[in-house]
């Protein structure tokens, strides 16, 4: 078991430095998960040592499409599904399987931040997506927390979580997802909020009796409160669907989901919105 354990987490920390060198190079904004025709809106102007707002790449679709705009990390962004559709296109499929027309416009960025969350959400062209968009999706918080404690490489060799470092961290995070919220309310008052809440992609690694599950449950738990002060925004739990499943539902990193994972977010996510009337 212990080299078993020391062979994944070392692909898990190659997975992270390469991430690191990619996140370097600035932020980068996916292409939509179908190959529609494209086009771009100017990024708007960051200050001096602070990296540019994405671009926006649209999916050119009919005026008849319900929009949908998903932003956040590299969960949305899909990483680790060789599919390429993630959660965000395996809900536009389920979506389009029942009926509807949907136009997806995903704003995901691997390695983002809630902080840098916070401020790429201010690009006039994200919030005009925000404007007309009938469903806006959120997945932030996993890198948060990893970097909070040094990074993937640094929590592979640790027995415990810094308990203050993740408490110290939730702080600022709620105070970061506020801001979104409250800057996509500003745009669209009345399209439903989707976010996803977090698992545990490190389960059994430490030693610690349950307490670091129980600091990701807490954080969870904040989360759901604080999207109860909003109108229409909703937590979709992500814990239980991982739980004692990691090795059939995450990807070869044992960080990111792997398609049947996505499908699985996926699923849940479908079954949560709203019904039609």
């Amino acid at each position: 078991m212990k080299k078993k354990r020391s062979f994944l987490w070392g692909s898990v920390l190659t997975l992270a430095l390469a991430s690191v060198v990619v996140l370097g190079g600035g932020f980068f904004l996916a292409l939509t998960q179908t190959g529609d025709v494209t086009s771009s809106l100017p990024a708007a102007e960051a200050p001096a040592g602070q990296d540019v707002q994405p671009t926006v790449a649209t999916d050119a679709k009919g005026a008849d499409s319900n929009l949908i705009v998903a932003i956040g990390d590299s969960l949305t962004k899909g990483v680790g599904d060789t599919s390429g559709k993630g959660y965000v296109g395996n809900l536009k499929s389920r979506l389009e399987a029942s009926g509807q027309q949907v136009q997806v416009q995903n704003l995901g960025i691997s390695g983002l931040e809630s902080a840098e969350l916070a401020k790429s959400v201010q690009n006039p062209g994200v919030q005009q997506y925000f404007h007309d968009a009938k469903l806006i999706m959120v997945s932030i918080g996993g890198n948060d927390i990893t970097h909070s404690i040094g990074g993937v490489d640094k929590i592979i060799n640790l027995k415990s979580i810094d308990e203050a470092a993740i408490l110290a961290t939730q702080k600022e995070y709620t105070k970061n997802v506020e801001q979104v919220l409250t800057t996509i309310r500003k745009s669209n008052q009345k399209a439903p909020i989707i976010i996803l809440g977090l698992y545990n992609p490190f389960e059994g690694l430490f030693e610690d009796q349950g307490a670091s599950e129980q600091l990701l449950l807490g954080w969870n738990d904040n989360l759901r409160q604080l999207a109860q002060s909003f109108q229409q925004v909703k937590v979709v739990p992500m814990f239980d669907l991982f739980q004692w499943n990691n090795d059939s539902l995450l990807s070869f990193d044992h960080f990111h989901p792997n398609n049947e994972g996505y499908d699985r977010m996926a699923e849940r996510i479908f079954n949560s919105l709203p019904k039609s009337k």
